[in-house]
């Protein structure tokens, strides 16, 4: 196999995995709006591409007329559908259309409108000078602008991220941020890969056509097995603001601070409230419907959570989940439950969710820590 046809067959291999991938993840999610986005990710921005990479080697001019103008216009967007993919799972929701949204598509209007502007016998002479490995002043265009994206959406991304991590600690009703933690994972990974990818072009440029494939496959795979996993991600996290009242500023600036003594005290009425009653195993409980079952104001509960207990209120409540999770792991001989099926009453909405903070907590999975405990 020649390097042409090693090429071809690379992203031959690529449009027929990530269109199967899409279907894939498509069918088995039920189309919901939010799988919508990662099959757009999956799909939009790659596909094209590739056609245009196969057909330029295989020689078929005319179609490779027809198809470069698409190509080098999605290909810039595939970095504003990570931003907005990033901005639905872990915002209050996002329309993809809305007329907000139409800066992100203007690098791929640009281009779109020169490669149309562009005489067709430069454009033919453009797909054969690629073919032959020999760069183009539209291929380096186009390289430039991805990679001016890539530093300013990833910094968007990882800004919007810490927000929303910060904002949904204390207020998540579930162990949502855990079954949406695959969403970080995936963007970090897919920015690494872009960074390989640039690394490896400012080296030998013709990489361009088989290493973004293969990584991108990769990264593809992740996303698709996840996203089927974890159903939750259809549900974008909503910050307190639109949960619960929030109090006024003016209050928040006067309230005096609260001595270690008090922090302990409050913590202490807290883990008795629950150990009474056993709030923590309701999937649903969220800090504002703790703090006012337990009759203590809500900010006061948060503050001392994290002062004296060093956590937020949703690893406060998981670290008591996975300790009951213990406690049955230790009784599955005499409970009628299994490993796997033990999570609904440990309070947890999933297994994936059950297992994801059980190995974060104790470093280790059920199974083994279940195996060790027995020895």
């Amino acid at each position: 196999m020649d390097y042409s046809q090693f090429l071809i067959t690379v992203n031959s291999s690529s449009i027929i995995l990530l269109v199967m991938l899409a279907l894939v993840l498509l069918h088995a999610t039920r189309f919901k709006e939010g799988i919508g986005y990662a099959a757009a990710i999956i799909v939009v921005p790659t596909v094209p591409v590739y056609l245009y990479n196969v057909s330029r080697m295989l020689g078929w001019t005319d179609f490779s007329l027809f198809i470069l103008p698409i190509a080098f216009s999605v290909n810039t967007l595939q970095l504003p559908l990570l931003w907005l993919f990033a901005k639905h799972s872990f915002g209050s929701g996002l329309r993809l259309l809305h007329w907000r949204n139409f800066i992100h598509f203007l690098p791929m209007l640009v281009f779109l409108v020169l490669c149309l502007a562009m005489p067709v016998e430069e454009r033919v002479r453009n797909i054969a000078s690629e073919a032959a490995g020999v760069d183009t002043w539209m291929g380096d265009l186009n390289t430039s602008v991805v990679a001016v994206q890539l530093v300013l959406y990833y910094t968007l991304i990882f800004r919007f991220l810490r927000k929303a991590r910060r904002e949904v600690s204390d207020t998540m009703s579930d162990s949502e941020w855990v079954e949406k933690i695959y969403v970080v994972r995936f963007l970090s990974l897919y920015g690494a890969f872009f960074i390989v990818v640039m690394v490896c072009y400012a080296i030998w440029p013709r990489t361009d056509a088989w290493l973004i494939q293969i990584l991108n496959v990769i990264a593809m795979f992740y996303l698709v097995h996840h996203a089927i996993a974890n159903p939750a991600m259809d549900k974008p996290l909503k910050p307190l603001a639109e949960q619960v009242p929030v109090q006024p500023l003016v209050e928040v600036a006067t309230e005096p601070a609260m001595l270690p003594e008090e922090m302990e005290t409050v913590c202490d009425r807290a883990i008795h409230f629950l150990v009474e009653t056993k709030a923590y195993l309701r999937p649903d409980i969220s800090l504002a419907v703790f703090a006012k079952e337990a009759d203590i104001p809500q900010r006061t509960l948060s503050r001392s959570i994290n002062g004296h207990l060093h956590c937020n209120f949703f690893t406060f409540i998981n670290g008591m989940r996975v300790e009951e999770a213990k406690r049955c792991l230790l009784a599955l001989e005499t409970s009628g439950f299994n490993i796997d099926s033990i999570y609904s009453e440990c309070g947890f909405r999933s297994r994936s969710t059950f297992f994801m903070v059980f190995k974060k907590i104790e470093g280790k999975s059920p199974a083994v820590w279940l195996e060790e405990a027995r020895r």
